[in-house]
C-alpha cells in the first residue's frame, strides 16, 4: 500500500509537470507600432515559447505584407532550457483607417495555439515619429524604442527633373530628354509609376547599363549651391512632329529610401545608428521645347533633318538584256535617318524597277540617333543600247547651318548587250524575294526553239521503275519502322536524358497554367505557378531534384552551358520578380501577359544558348 501511494504521488507529478509545460506554451503577437501612415513600413513579429509546427498567419487585408523571415533562440541559464520562433512579417498599409489584424496558430504537439489579435491605426502622415500611446517590439538589449527622426522637406533632398538638349528646335531637329533624379539621401531603389508618353514627338529609348538600383552609377551636381547625388533614370531621343511649344508629361515614381532612426542606444549610436525603410512618391515637372517651322523651299525636300553624306553605285555598267542590276544609295549621318522613306529616282522607260529594299545600321546614344540607311533597287533592262540613269538629288535640313543642303549622285552609265534568244527568263542576281519578280509579257511568248518528248505507245507498266517502286516501297517502310522503332525504345531507355529532352515541352505545358490566370487578373496564382514551370524546367534540364534546387545550383549549372551573362542576369531577375510576387502580389506592376511573354521567349533563349 505505501508502494503504491509513491508511484501514485510520482505520476501526480509528472501529470502536473505536463500540464504546467502545456499551460506555459504562448504564442505572442507585438508590433513595432500601433500606429503608421500611409506607404510606411512596419514589423509584426509572432513569438512562441515552445517548439511548433503549421504556422497559419492572418489575413493582413489593406497591407502589403511580406514574410515571414523565421528565427530560433535557444537559452540555457543554470542548466534551465527554454526556446523560442519568432516569426516576422514586413507590412505596408495602402489607405487610412483602423485595422483590426485577427489571430495566428501554430501547432505545438496536439494542440492548435493562437495569438492575440492586434489593431494597427493608419494616420495620413509617414514621416512623424509615433504617438506616445504606441507599442513598438522592444530591441534585444533593452533599451527604450526609437523613434524616427524628422527629415528636411522632400523636394529639398529628393526630386526628379527632366532635362532637354535643347529647348529650342527645329521641326525633326533631334533632342535629347534625359530624367534625372537629385538626392541627399540613401535611396534602395526606384520604381516608375507613370512614364511620359512624348506626344507630339518620334521617340527612341536610348539604352542605359543599369545597376540593381535601377539608376547609373551617380555623379555629384550643384543645385542653388546644395550638392546633390544625381542618377539618370531614363534617356530619350526625340524627334518633334509638329511646330508650337510641345510639352514633355512628367514622371512619377516610388523611391524606398532608408530613413535614420533616433534612439537612446549608445551603442548603436557609436556603430552608426539604425535606419528604417520609408517609401517616398516624387514627382517631376513638366519640361517644354519650343519647335520651330522649317523654312521654305522651292527644292523637292525629303524630310531629313540633321547632317548627311550621300553614296550611290551599281554592281555592275555592262549587263545583257532582261539581266539583273542592283543599284545601292546609301545615306549616312546622323538626324531622323528613321524618318527618311523614298528618294526621288527616275529611271528610263525601257527599264523594269522595283520598290527598294531599305536596310538600316543604327547606333542611337545621348549624342542622337547615326548610322546609314541603304537603298536597294532592281533593275532589269529590256533593250540592247546605251543608257545614262539621271542623278539623284536628296535635299536636308542642317539645323546648325539653319539651311537647306543639297547631295547628289553622278550620272552613271551603263551598256546593256543583246540578250539570249533562246531564253526569256530573267536572271536575278541580286538579293530579291520571290513576290519581287511580277511575270512580264503573260499576253505574248517567245517561240520555243526546243524538242519535245514524246512517249510510245507500246510502254507497258509490268517490269518498270513504277512497278518496282510499288513492291520494294512497302518493304523499305516496314524496315525503316522497325529500326526507328528500336532507336526509339533505345532513346528512352534513360528517364533522365528523357526528362533534359522534354523540359521545354514540360515547361510550356506548366506555363498554360500560369496562362490561365492572365484573364482572371490572379497576380498571385500567375506568379506561383510561373514560379513552378521554371523550377520545374530547370530541373529536368540540370537533372536537379526539386529538394536540392536553388539559386546557386541554377547559376552554376546554367555557367557550366555558357549562357551569356545578359541571359542569367534575366534569369535571375525572372526568379526574383516571381518570388517577390508570390509575397507581395499587391505591389508588382506590370502587365502579366507581357511578364509570361517574356518567360516564352527566355525559356526558348536558353534553349538556342545551351544547344
Amino acid at each position: 500500500m505505501r508502494h503504491l501511494k509513491t508511484y501514485l504521488f510520482f505520476i501526480a507529478i509528472a501529470c502536473g509537470g505536463c500540464f504546467y509545460s502545456l499551460k506555459a506554451q504562448t504564442l505572442t503577437a507585438r508590433a513595432s507600432s500601433n500606429q503608421v501612415g500611409v506607404g510606411q513600413e512596419f514589423q509584426i513579429d509572432y513569438t512562441l515559447n515552445a517548439n511548433g509546427t503549421d504556422f497559419t498567419p492572418p489575413s493582413f487585408d489593406g497591407f502589403n505584407a511580406s514574410g515571414p523571415a523565421e528565427s530560433t533562440s535557444v537559452n540555457v541559464i543554470n542548466g534551465s532550457y527554454s526556446q523560442s520562433i519568432t516569426f516576422s512579417y514586413y507590412l505596408v498599409p495602402r489607405a487610412e483607417g483602423t485595422y483590426n489584424i485577427g489571430s495566428a496558430s501554430i501547432k505545438c504537439g496536439t494542440r492548435t495555439i493562437t495569438s492575440n489579435p492586434l489593431t494597427i491605426k493608419v494616420i495620413k502622415s509617414t514621416t512623424s515619429a509615433p504617438p506616445q500611446g504606441s507599442s513598438p517590439t522592444q530591441p534585444a538589449s533593452g533599451t527604450n524604442s526609437p523613434s524616427p527622426t524628422e527629415i528636411s522637406t522632400k523636394d529639398n533632398n529628393l526630386f526628379i527633373r527632366i532635362v532637354p538638349s535643347k529647348t529650342k528646335v527645329y521641326e525633326g531637329e533631334e533632342v535629347t530628354s534625359t530624367i534625372k533624379i537629385y538626392t541627399r539621401m540613401n535611396i534602395e531603389s526606384v520604381l516608375a509609376q507613370e512614364v511620359p508618353d512624348y506626344a507630339g514627338f518620334y521617340s527612341e529609348d536610348i539604352a542605359l547599363n543599369q545597376n540593381p538600383k535601377n539608376q547609373l552609377a551617380p555623379t555629384k551636381e550643384v543645385v542653388n549651391g546644395v550638392p546633390y547625388t544625381v542618377g539618370i533614370l531614363k534617356q530619350n531621343v526625340l524627334f518633334p512632329q509638329r511646330t508650337g511649344k510641345i510639352k514633355i508629361n512628367p514622371l512619377t515614381a516610388q523611391c524606398l529610401v532608408d530613413q535614420p532612426i533616433k534612439t537612446n542606444n549608445v551603442w548603436q549610436q557609436f556603430f552608426g545608428g539604425s535606419y528604417q525603410r520609408v517609401p517616398y512618391d516624387v514627382k517631376s515637372e513638366p519640361a517644354t521645347v519650343e519647335v520651330m517651322p522649317l523654312p521654305k523651299t522651292e527644292k523637292p525636300f525629303s524630310g531629313a533633318v540633321g547632317e548627311f553624306t550621300l553614296k550611290g553605285d551599281v554592281d555592275r555598267n555592262k549587263v545583257k538584256a532582261n539581266d539583273a542590276i542592283n543599284l545601292t544609295i546609301t545615306i549616312s549621318g546622323t538626324g531622323n535617318l528613321k524618318l527618311i522613306d523614298t528618294l526621288p529616282f527616275r529611271f528610263p522607260s525601257d527599264f523594269d524597277h522595283y520598290d527598294p529594299k531599305i536596310t538600316d545600321h543604327f547606333t542611337i546614344t545621348a549624342s542622337g540617333v547615326s548610322g546609314t540607311r541603304t537603298f536597294s533597287y532592281l533593275i532589269i533592262p529590256r533593250h540592247p543600247g546605251s543608257y545614262k540613269l539621271p542623278p539623284v538629288e536628296f535635299t536636308y535640313f542642317d539645323p546648325k547651318k539653319k539651311s537647306y543642303v543639297t547631295l547628289s549622285v553622278p550620272e552613271i552609265s551603263l551598256e546593256v548587250a543583246k540578250g539570249d534568244n533562246t531564253s526569256s527568263a530573267v536572271t536575278v542576281l541580286g538579293p530579291v524575294n520571290k513576290e519581287d519578280i511580277k511575270t512580264l509579257s503573260s499576253d505574248v511568248r517567245y517561240i520555243h526553239t526546243g524538242h519535245e518528248s514524246f512517249y510510245h505507245t507500246d510502254d507497258f507498266f509490268l517490269y518498270s521503275l513504277p512497278f518496282f517502286a510499288g513492291i520494294f516501297t512497302p518493304l523499305l517502310a516496314f524496315i525503316g519502322f522497325v529500326v526507328g522503332r528500336r532507336r526509339y525504345v533505345e532513346m528512352n531507355k534513360d528517364t533522365l536524358a528523357v526528362k533534359k529532352r522534354g523540359a521545354t515541352r514540360m515547361a510550356k505545358k506548366r506555363l498554360k497554367i500560369a496562362h490561365q490566370s492572365i484573364a482572371a487578373n490572379n497576380k498571385e496564382v500567375f506568379y506561383a505557378e510561373l514560379l513552378s514551370a521554371l523550377n520545374g524546367y530547370f530541373s529536368d534540364k540540370f537533372s536537379i531534384p526539386l529538394a536540392d534546387l536553388s539559386r546557386d545550383t541554377i547559376s552554376n549549372s546554367l555557367l557550366q552551358k555558357n549562357i551569356q551573362p545578359e541571359t542569367l542576369q534575366m534569369v535571375n531577375k525572372t526568379l526574383d520578380d516571381c518570388e517577390f510576387a508570390r509575397y507581395a502580389p499587391a505591389t508588382v506592376a506590370g502587365n502579366l501577359q507581357e511578364v509570361y511573354t517574356a518567360a516564352v521567349t527566355l525559356i526558348t533563349q536558353l534553349e538556342d544558348e545551351i544547344a
